[in-house]
């Protein structure tokens, strides 16, 4: 998947602007940031409910603006909200989504019993969905999305609203059938623990892609990880870790700091030198919201100002 100058502009808003992307194939990738960035708009273009403004955009080997009918039935999309119908079974609801993409009838039950057992969902095929929990619904919904073999699957806000554990859970059987399916994933959030799941990521800010890279990367990017030492003897400290290890020490609120690229490998070396003179360790590593803020000036959970974009 990718796009080149792509740009959507409504009256008096420019909600995506110049977005040039490749996306690689069996990868997950997200789109990082907060409400109004673009994320949304970039996926409605992609998925061929929006028409862009301008620029180019291809989605499983299709053109976009002139082969719309072709991407929607080579993607499966799981919206923000949900679109299950609760008066219905599981089973239903997968044979509904199997009949609308014109999955062969020989193939439906074989599918839906695949599906369901990569979301951990066999035993309750026959449950009305509204008897599921929130997390059963989306691992429902994700299994939908995949039921007639996409090549992407494009998840909006895929575990807003859902408890740490659901969440958990919900990501658990992404992997899960990713890795099953092959299917390259590609997803918006805001959350930054969300964003830790994702092979690589752009975050956007006004529209534009203001940082792309792996989580890990982007954290690089703006600074090293620090070790933090309380000892009683700050000094002898110092000198060791000088000494034996060539660091660079520092002084913070009585304890000693050290600034490395890789805080877990020059943990051990760190202990060793310095014995049992050492009272506390912590490891500080920079965040996502630390990645945000260096690149955007506020926090993720800001507002943008002067545009309404989703």
């Amino acid at each position: 998947m990718r796009t080149e100058a792509l740009v959507k502009t409504y009256p008096g808003v420019e909600a995506v602007r110049g977005l040039d992307l490749l996306v690689h194939p069996g990868e997950i990738f997200g789109f990082l940031g907060p409400n109004g960035a673009g994320k949304s708009t970039t996926i409605s273009m992609l998925c061929a409910l929006t028409r862009p403004t301008s620029g180019e955009l291809w989605v499983a080997g299709h053109d976009v603006r002139t082969s719309p009918a072709a991407v929607r039935r080579s993607i499966g999309v799981v919206f923000q909200g949900s679109t299950l119908d609760d008066k219905l079974t599981v089973e239903e609801n997968l044979a509904i989504h199997a009949a609308l993409y014109g999955v062969p009838r020989r193939q439906v039950h074989e599918r839906v019993v695949s599906m369901l057992s990569l979301a951990d969902l066999l035993d309750r095929r026959r449950s009305l969905v509204r008897t599921l929990s929130g997390g059963m619904k989306r691992r429902l919904e994700i299994a939908r999305g995949l039921l007639h073999r996409p090549h992407v699957l494009f998840l909006d806000e895929p575990t807003v609203g859902l408890d740490p554990h659901s969440r958990a859970e919900v990501w658990r059987h992404v992997h899960r059938m990713r890795h099953e399916s092959g299917a390259t994933v590609l997803l918006t959030t805001h959350q930054l623990s969300e964003a830790d799941n994702c092979d690589r990521l752009a975050i956007l800010d006004h529209g534009r892609v203001v940082a792309l890279g792996t989580p890990g990367e982007l954290r690089s990017r703006i600074g090293r990880d620090r070790i933090r030492l309380v000892t009683s003897d700050p000094e002898e400290c110092s000198r060791r870790l000088a000494e034996s290890l060539g660091l660079s020490p520092s002084a913070e609120d009585g304890a000693v700091v050290v600034r490395v690229e890789d805080g877990a490998a020059v943990l051990p070396a760190v202990m060793a030198a310095l014995g049992g003179s050492v009272t506390s360790v912590s490891l500080v590593r920079p965040t996502l919201d630390d990645v945000f803020l260096h690149y955007t000036g506020r926090s993720i959970g800001s507002e943008p100002e002067g545009g309404t974009a989703a």
